[in-house]
């Protein structure tokens, strides 16, 4: 049994404490007094500062330009290929907004935009800025990026394809991506033996070869690529129908938590953090998806497969499509109809673990471009 420790002292400990701080510059209080004594007879350590919490430096655009651009997205026809225009003649989107005429949009497409900016009233000004406030608060929070064309951080693939989305959602080390080849792992959130392997072998040949390997977060192949990447140390980007704020789907939350947590893993979203999914969502998802890609892989699909839709956007970029070879079930039509179609290659590979025929694709696909 532990004796309690008597901690008052008595008159005479008290006297001599005393005088023994007063001979102390600077003067001390008792509990300083007793502290200092205790450590110097004890011979402890000086306490050393706590250190700071670390936290990320952030891109982040000032809340002017933000809402600016929020302002001009609001205008009907003043899409990702305005903005890249617009950055590409330097006109700031401030500037955008006090001066219209700058625009360099000609023709009467452009005058109809134009004339739109000017009818821009102060309420809509305040909201834009209101939204632009709140989305920066939010990205703060969640340690998240806020990247726009200019900003050393955005992606040059995204801004060079036909969807260069003006304000991009980063969490996650955006360096990922810098300087080495990518592709695009997609398919069924069905995908089944043995496409499931093969997509598995795929990505994981693209991530062991300093490819990165970007896909949607979503059940089925998406999460099959991004766990192979993983597994080989690689790189790879989660591109998310919704805010960064949120899990989707969440069956994903564990991978969700671990992928916060590997520098190789970033995610990325065109939509502003606390905003849900929906159904167009998803299918700008894989626009995006794209857009981050040098090629596609889609590992299984039926004809009407959501996966199909980065097919047909793929077609839209001139990109490549590879596919695995189907069967004669219903759920790999898509990929007969993608091994028939010349334009995106062709190419339909065996099915099989062997990894020498995805690498001698994967290099094909970086020395194109």
């Amino acid at each position: 049994m532990n004796t309690p420790i008597q901690t008052e002292l008595d008159e005479t400990t008290v006297r001599a404490l005393d005088g023994w701080r007063a001979q102390h510059t600077p003067s001390l209080s008792r509990a300083d007094a007793i502290q200092l004594l205790l450590r110097e007879h004890l011979r402890l350590p000086e306490p050393q500062p706590a250190a700071p919490e670390s936290r990320p430096i952030l891109s982040l655009p000032n809340e002017s330009t933000l809402g600016a651009l929020y302002a001009l997205n609001g205008i009907s026809g003043f899409g990702p290929v305005k903005f890249r225009l617009m950055h590409d003649a330097g006109v700031d989107p401030r500037e955008a907004l006090d001066h219209p005429e700058r625009l360099p949009f000609p023709g009467r497409m452009g005058l109809k935009l134009k004339q739109a900016v000017q009818l821009l009233t102060d309420v809509d000004r305040h909201a834009a800025r209101s939204l632009a406030a709140k989305q920066l608060s939010l990205a703060k929070r969640h340690s998240a990026h806020i990247l726009v064309h200019g900003d050393t951080h955005y992606p040059k693939r995204v801004y060079d394809s036909n969807n260069p989305i003006p304000i991009l959602f980063v969490r996650g080390d955006p360096s990922v991506w810098k300087d080495r080849p990518s592709v695009a792992v997609v398919g069924s959130r069905q995908t089944r033996e043995p496409y499931a392997t093969s997509a598995q072998c795929f990505a994981g040949a693209a991530a062991s070869g300093g490819t990165l390997v970007v896909s949607g977060f979503a059940l089925g192949a998406d999460s099959i690529a991004h766990r192979a990447a993983h597994a080989a140390n690689g790189r790879t980007v989660c591109v998310m129908p919704c805010g960064l704020d949120k899990v989707f789907p969440p069956e994903n939350r564990e991978l969700w938590e671990d992928f916060l947590a590997y520098p190789g893993a970033v995610f990325v979203s065109e939509f502003g953090l606390g905003q849900r999914t929906s159904a167009l969502l998803l299918r700008k998802r894989n626009k995006l998806i794209v857009a981050f890609s040098e090629g596609v892989l889609v590992a299984q699909s039926a004809l009407r497969g959501g996966a199909m839709n980065a097919y047909r956007f793929a077609r839209e970029q001139k990109k490549p499509v590879a596919t695995f070879m189907p069967d004669a079930s219903d759920d790999t039509q898509g990929n007969g109809l993608i091994q028939q179609d010349t334009r995106t290659g062709g190419i339909a590979f065996e099915l099989t673990s062997d990894r020498s025929e995805y690498r001698r694709c994967l290099q094909r696909l970086s020395s194109s471009t």
